[in-house]
């Protein structure tokens, strides 16, 4: 039998980790993507820390909102909607939303902060989403998965070493929004705690738009419990879930 990837580097347990940085490009990525499995995390006493990376200032087609209002708006949705999940621990980038990301400069920040909060496990959306458009998406992705890999190289980022700050090694990484799944979470007793934080997002979702996405991801997350293998319908979030050795060269690594 030809050997498999795993054989040799095998995927992680996302629910052993110690602590989570979930990632997210826009305030509401984390409770759409993972909302259920965060909330499991944290109902096992698991750390996890919210890192929003754009402001949320484009996300309206309203123009009678101010941007710097809207900021605001997103900004208290996310503190609402976190604290529904058990994540009390909030930090922001507060880069410019729209599609503009200086990817370097994403990458840098989110090394920092792998750095100083020195996660078991990152989360963060699946850049290698086909048909994905948003480029906030895709560079803040792949920015996070970089810094997931390189973050313990002491001469990636050295200004960080320089300022007190040490290398740290992230044991995996949990992509939300994949075409690509390996990991499905049972979230038959978190599922409401997910659609109740989504519904305080109402600047992004007017009525008819949140009971078409709760119905859409409701009806997948069936569809995930069947591919699981479960013998109930209960729902499931899926997620790829990988070390940071997948992430280099390894070209089976998708299939995993």
């Amino acid at each position: 039998m030809r050997p498999h990837i795993c054989d040799f580097y095998p995927i992680p347990d996302l629910m052993k980790t110690k602590s989570l940085l979930c990632i997210q490009p826009h305030p509401d990525d984390m409770e759409i993507g993972a909302g259920a499995t965060i909330a499991n995390l944290t109902r096992k006493n698991i750390p996890v820390i919210c890192l929003t990376v754009t402001d949320g200032s484009a996300g309206t087609y309203d123009p009678g909102i101010n941007p710097n209002a809207l900021c605001k708006i997103r900004r208290a949705e996310t503190e609402n909607s976190a604290a529904i999940l058990g994540v009390n621990d909030l930090l922001w980038l507060d880069f410019a939303d729209g599609g503009d990301l200086p990817y370097e400069q994403v990458r840098s920040e989110i090394t920092r902060v792998i750095r100083q909060v020195k996660p078991g496990a990152v989360m963060v959306c699946d850049p290698w989403l086909p048909y994905e458009v948003h480029t906030d998406h895709i560079r803040t992705g792949m920015a996070a998965a970089e810094a997931a890999y390189l973050a313990n190289m002491p001469n990636f980022c050295p200004a960080d070493l320089q300022e007190g700050l040490k290398p740290h090694a992230v044991e995996m990484l949990a992509f939300y929004y994949t075409a690509y799944p390996n990991t499905f979470i049972d979230s038959d007793e978190t599922w409401d705690l997910k659609l109740q934080a989504i519904s305080c997002h109402k600047s992004q979702f007017p009525p008819e738009k949140m009971t078409q996405l709760k119905a859409f991801l409701e009806t997948k997350a069936v569809d995930y419990s069947k591919q699981a293998g479960y013998s109930k319908t209960s729902p499931v979030e899926a997620l790829k879930v990988l070390s940071p050795a997948h992430l280099h060269i390894l070209e089976e690594a998708w299939r995993c």
